[in-house]
């Protein structure tokens, strides 16, 4: 019996490091797990602007289709910009089910100002020692990406405006309050927009954006996968 499929997708400017601990918990809970690498997201800023917004929506539609033609259950787990590819293409394919972290709707609003002001000055009071490594990394990474680029994540979240109405899988939404680069009412957006029969929303108090590397990881994890048992079938 073949194992059912999920489908990670990092986030703009991102890599699989973002879904890492959640990809290890799903393998060990008896999932077949695949981390895809967007088009032009391998550091090369000069390749990566050359990226359009429908490459990255087409590699993940070939992945679907390819696990649609060995008949696999497909469950679509989407982070940040990758939410909003994996709504886009739960709207066009047959899948089992949704999941989408710190889903990118609402970027630059108050909200995100305040909690970025916050961000900094706790930041500031930090021992060099203390920051992140691969966070930090990560965060001068996304500094670098070309303007181009910008524009074509936007034209992602703007197509997944528009179809979130399509959307009938079950679907389960988590978001961090705290979160400084998106703002958590894009949860409850997607969670009133969808026309979905099975929906969970949950807010996490104290995280922020990249929730699945956050304290509080070990609860975005038992979200998913309670969620994930309760609508596989192999």
């Amino acid at each position: 019996m073949k194992q059912p499929l999920c489908i990670v997708i990092h986030g703009f400017a991102g890599n699989p490091w973002e879904v890492e601990p959640l990809a290890h918990a799903l393998e060990r809970s008896g999932f077949e797990v695949i981390t895809p690498l967007l088009p032009g997201h391998d550091r090369d800023k000069k390749r990566m602007e050359k990226i359009t917004a429908l490459e990255w929506l087409q590699a993940i539609e070939k992945i679907v289709t390819r696990a649609k033609d060995d008949k696999k259950e497909i469950h679509l787990i989407g982070f940040s910009m990758g939410a909003m590819i994996a709504s886009i293409t739960a709207s066009k394919y047959p899948i089992s089910s949704l999941v989408l972290l710190s889903p990118a709707v609402y970027v630059l609003t108050p909200h995100v100002f305040k909690m970025r002001l916050e961000r900094f000055r706790q930041l500031r009071k930090r021992k060099p020692e203390e920051h992140d490594q691969a966070l930090g990394d990560q965060t001068r990474f996304t500094q670098k990406i070309p303007l181009a680029n910008v524009f074509q994540f936007h034209k992602v979240v703007r197509q997944a405006k528009r179809i979130f109405h399509n959307i009938h899988v079950p679907i389960c939404i988590i978001h961090g309050k705290r979160d400084e680069t998106i703002d958590p009412k894009s949860a409850e957006l997607i969670f009133h927009a969808a026309a979905s029969k099975e929906k969970e929303l949950h807010y996490l108090p104290h995280a922020r954006h990249h929730i699945c590397q956050g304290d509080e990881r070990d609860q975005v994890i038992q979200f998913v996968t309670l969620f994930l048992d309760k609508h596989r079938t192999l």
